[in-house]
Formats: structure tokens, sequence, C-alpha cells
């Protein structure tokens, strides 16, 4: 298990956003995610995540989601946490722009030898 590993894992998430691959986004979470988001309430599961992505990429001609500052800590064999800035750009079907600018806590666990991501903290960064 290496930092590596989770490293690899994080920009697979953010390449599978660049996609707009929900399906592949959401096989990298855990059926039994938690996630604090932007709006104000906390996903309980991996399908309730899944349920507010989807519709919320549906609308979207194109994305471009990244990370920068990457760390990425092991806690032990089979739990690690990633910290970083992110960055998502995208146009709307009907040609809107959009930039989000904000902070990304992911923590990982090892569930029948794969890493899955059970927990996640995405949020804004203040506006200057």
């Amino acid at each position: 298990m290496s930092v590596k590993e989770i490293e690899s894992a994080v920009q697979e998430l953010a390449a599978a956003f660049n996609k707009m691959d929900m399906k592949a986004a959401v096989n990298l979470f855990s059926e039994n995610l938690e996630v604090f988001d932007h709006v104000p309430y906390r996903f309980d599961n991996k399908k309730q995540f899944a349920d507010f992505l989807t519709p919320a990429f549906s609308g979207l001609a194109s994305a471009h989601f990244g990370f920068r500052q990457l760390s990425c800590r092991m806690i032990n064999d089979g739990a690690a946490v990633a910290n970083a800035y992110d960055t998502f750009t995208g146009i709307t079907k009907d040609g809107k722009p959009m930039t989000l600018h904000g902070r990304t806590t992911l923590v990982f666990a090892k569930e029948a030898g794969q890493w899955k991501i059970v927990s996640a903290h995405f949020s804004p960064l203040p506006k200057e």
C-alpha cells in the first residue's frame, strides 16, 4: 500500500469527471460513502451522491476538473487520506461558462482489495 496508489486513485477520479463518465466516478466510491459538498446537506451513501452527480453533469457540454497541491498520506495498510485544492471549469449545454475553486478531502479505505472513497468533503474557496 503506497501513496502512489492513492495519488493514482485521486487522478482516476479527476479523469472520470473530465470524461463526464459518472459510472467510472461512482465506481470509485464505497457503498458506505459519506459526502459533504457545496449543498447544505450531507449525502449518506453512494446512491444519494450518484443521484446528485448524474443530473448535475447531464447539464454540461464539457467539464474539466483538476487538483493542485495534492497531499496523500497513508494512515495504515487499509486507510489513507488525500487533500488538495480543486478547480472545476465547464460549459453548460446552453453555453454558459462555469468556474469553481475549492478544497477537497478524500478518505480512502481498502475494500475487497481495492481503494474506495469512504468519505469526501468538497468546499468552495471564498470569492475574492
